[in-house]
C-alpha cells in the first residue's frame, strides 16, 4: 500500500512538473510572439495604413499623386536600376574574388581574401566620403591634375555600393565554391574539357543557387541603401533619401513618405519570398559516396590572368578609399591645406557619439542574441500554432528596409501606450528586430543538432524547465548566441538608414553624426570619427577571431540558402 502511494505521488509530481513546463513554454511563446507583433509587424502595418490615409478617411490619392508625378516615378525607376546594376556588378566581382581565392595560387589567396573582407570593418558611407574628397568639385583629383572630374551621380553611387556590399556577397559565393565536390570538375577535365569549359558547363551551373541567393541579398541591400545615394546621388532622385527628406525636410509629408516606403518594401518582400520558398533548405555540398579531391585544380594561365587583373584592380579600389579617409582624418583640408593635424579628433561631440553608438550596439547585440535563441527554442521545441508563420515574420525583418523601420517606429511609438520617442530604447528595439534573423537561424540550426533526449533525461532526473534550459540547452547553444551578438553589434555600430529617423537631441550616434558632417562639408571631422569607428569594429572582429579560434565556431557564412 505504501509503495503504491509513493508511486502515485511520483506520478502526480511528474504530471504537475510537465504541466508547469507546458505553461512556462506557452508563456514564453506568448511573450515572443507579442514582441514580434508589437515591434516588427505593427510599425510596418502603420506605414501601410499611413500611405492610404487622407483628410477624410482612407484614399488612393497618395498613390495617384505618386504615379502622376514624374519625379516620384523617376525615383522608383532610379532605385530599381541602381539595385539591378549594383547586384550584377557585385555578384560578378564577388565571384571573381571567390574563384581566385579558392582556385588561384596559394601565395595570393590570403591577401586577396583580406582585402575583400576589409569593408566589413568600415561604415558603408566612408566610401562616399572618400569619393567626395577625391572627386568633388574641389576634390583631390581636380586639385592635383587640374581637371573638372565629378564622381557625383551614377558612377559614385554604384561604386560605393559595390565596394560596400562586396564582402557579404564574396563570403556567400566562397562558401558555395568551397563546399563543391571537386571530383565533378576533375572528371570533366579528365574527359578533355578545358578549364574555361569546366567553369562554364560544370562550376557555374552547380553554384547557380548560391549566385542567386547572393544576388537577392545584394538587391535588398542596394534598394534599401540610404547613405550612399544621399551623399553621392547629386540631383538624381532615389526612394530612400526622398522618403527621409519628406520626414525631416521642408515639405514634411508623412503620407507620401509612407507611399515611398511601400515601394521600398514591395520589391524586398517579393525577393525575400522567392528566397524563403524557392531556395530555403537547398544545400550546395555535392556528395558522391567516395573520397573527394581535397584541393581544387590550379587555374590555368588563360583564367589566371583576367581573374588576377580583376582582383588587383578591385583591391586598389577598396584600399584607396581607406587611405583617403585616413589622410582626411590627419590633414587640415585634403588637396588645399595638407598640413598634418590632430584637431579633427578633438571634438567632444565625436567621442560622445562613438561611445553612445557603442552603448547602443552592446544593448542591441545582447538583446538580439537572447531573443533570437529563445524564439528558436520556442519554435523548435514548443508546439506553437502557426509555427511557420511566426518563423516567416521573424525572418522577414531582414527584408524590411531601414527607412521603413524608422518611419514605422515614429508612427508607432510616438504616443501612448508605448511612448519611446527620444529614448535610447527606440533605437535599440529597431535594431533588435531587424537583425534578429541571424540569431534565430543560428539557433534553429543548432537545436536541430541537439538530441531532445538530452533534455528529456534532465527532466526525468527532476530538473525543472528553467533548470534544464539554463544548465543543458544554453551551454550547447552558446555558438548561436555569439553569432547573433557579434553580428548585431557590428551592424548596429555602423547602421544609419533606420536610426537617422530616431535620434534626438542629446542622443547622438556616430553613424548619424558622420553623415551630417559629410553633408555639411566637414570632411576632416567626418573622416576622423570614421577612423575611430573602424578601430572599434576592428577590435570587435579581433575578439571574434579569438573566440572562433578557441571554440571552433564560425559566425559569418553558411552552406545553406
Amino acid at each position: 500500500m505504501a509503495v503504491r502511494a509513493v508511486t502515485l505521488g511520483e506520478g502526480l509530481g511528474e504530471r504537475l512538473r510537465a504541466l508547469a513546463n507546458a505553461y512556462l513554454m506557452s508563456a514564453l511563446a506568448l511573450v515572443m510572439i507579442s514582441a514580434l507583433l508589437v515591434f516588427l509587424v505593427y510599425p510596418v502595418v502603420l506605414v501601410l495604413y499611413k500611405s492610404f490615409e487622407g483628410d477624410s478617411g482612407l484614399t488612393l490619392r497618395n498613390y495617384a499623386r505618386f504615379f502622376s508625378t514624374p519625379y516620384y516615378y523617376r525615383s522608383l525607376t532610379n532605385s530599381l536600376i541602381l539595385a539591378t546594376t549594383t547586384t550584377l556588378l557585385t555578384v560578378a566581382i564577388g565571384f571573381g574574388f571567390a574563384y581566385m581565392v579558392t582556385r588561384g595560387p596559394r601565395l595570393i589567396r590570403m591577401p586577396f581574401r583580406l582585402v575583400a573582407l576589409l569593408p566589413l570593418v568600415a561604415p558603408p558611407y566612408i566610401f562616399g566620403i572618400a569619393l567626395i574628397i577625391l572627386g568633388g568639385r574641389r576634390g583631390l583629383f581636380n586639385q592635383v591634375f587640374g581637371t573638372d572630374l565629378s564622381l557625383y551621380g551614377w558612377p559614385g553611387v554604384i561604386f560605393a555600393q559595390v565596394v560596400s556590399f562586396l564582402p557579404l556577397c564574396y563570403l556567400m559565393i566562397e562558401n558555395v565554391l568551397t563546399s563543391l565536390d571537386q571530383n565533378l570538375e576533375d572528371s570533366a577535365s579528365d574527359l578533355g574539357a578545358g578549364q574555361v569549359q569546366v567553369l562554364r558547363t560544370v562550376t557555374l551551373p552547380l553554384i547557380a543557387p548560391g549566385l542567386l541567393r547572393a544576388s537577392l541579398l545584394v538587391f535588398i541591400l542596394s534598394i534599401a541603401d540610404f547613405a550612399n545615394p544621399a551623399l553621392l546621388g547629386g540631383r538624381l532622385p532615389f526612394l530612400a533619401p526622398d522618403a527621409f527628406l519628406m520626414v525631416v525636410g521642408a515639405e514634411y509629408n508623412l503620407r507620401m513618405a509612407a507611399v515611398l516606403c511601400v515601394f521600398l518594401v514591395v520589391p524586398s518582400i517579393v525577393i525575400f519570398l522567392v528566397h524563403h520558398y524557392c531556395l530555403a533548405g537547398k544545400t550546395y555540398t555535392t556528395i558522391t559516396g567516395r573520397s573527394g579531391a581535397v584541393e581544387a585544380r590550379r587555374m590555368t594561365r588563360l583564367l589566371q590572368v583576367p581573374f588576377t587583373l580583376l582582383c588587383v584592380v578591385m583591391c586598389g579600389a577598396i584600399l584607396l578609399p581607406f587611405g583617403v579617409v585616413l589622410m582626411g582624418a590627419f590633414t587640415e583640408l585634403v588637396g588645399i591645406n595638407n598640413a598634418l593635424t590632430l584637431d579633427h579628433f578633438k571634438t567632444s561631440m565625436g567621442i560622445r557619439s562613438v561611445m553612445t553608438s557603442l552603448q547602443v550596439a552592446i544593448y542591441a547585440g545582447v538583446l538580439t542574441a537572447i531573443f533570437g535563441v529563445l524564439l528558436a527554442y520556442v519554435l523548435v521545441r514548443g508546439r506553437v500554432p502557426g509555427r511557420s508563420i511566426v518563423e516567416f515574420l521573424a525572418l522577414s525583418g531582414f527584408a524590411i528596409p531601414g527607412t521603413v523601420v524608422g518611419i514605422g517606429y515614429i508612427l508607432a511609438f510616438n504616443q501612448p501606450p508605448i511612448y519611446l520617442t527620444g529614448t535610447l530604447w527606440i533605437i535599440v528595439f529597431s535594431m533588435v528586430f531587424r537583425y534578429m534573423p541571424v540569431a534565430l537561424e543560428a539557433g534553429i540550426s543548432k537545436l536541430a543538432q541537439i538530441d531532445i533526449s538530452i533534455e528529456e533525461a534532465s527532466a526525468d532526473l527532476g530538473a525543472s524547465f528553467l533548470t534544464t534550459f539554463r544548465r543543458v540547452v544554453l551551454p550547447l547553444m552558446i555558438t548561436a548566441f555569439m553569432a547573433g551578438l557579434v553580428y548585431t553589434f557590428m551592424t548596429s555600430m555602423i547602421s544609419l538608414s533606420a536610426v537617422i529617423f530616431l535620434v534626438s537631441p542629446g542622443l547622438d550616434l556616430a553613424s548619424v553624426y558622420i553623415f551630417q558632417l559629410a553633408q555639411a562639408g566637414h570632411l576632416g571631422i567626418a573622416s576622423a570619427i570614421s577612423v575611430q569607428m573602424i578601430g572599434v569594429v576592428f577590435l570587435c572582429l579581433t575578439v571574434l577571431w579569438v573566440i572562433a579560434r578557441r571554440t571552433g565556431f564560425r559566425v559569418i557564412g553558411t552552406g545553406k540558402a
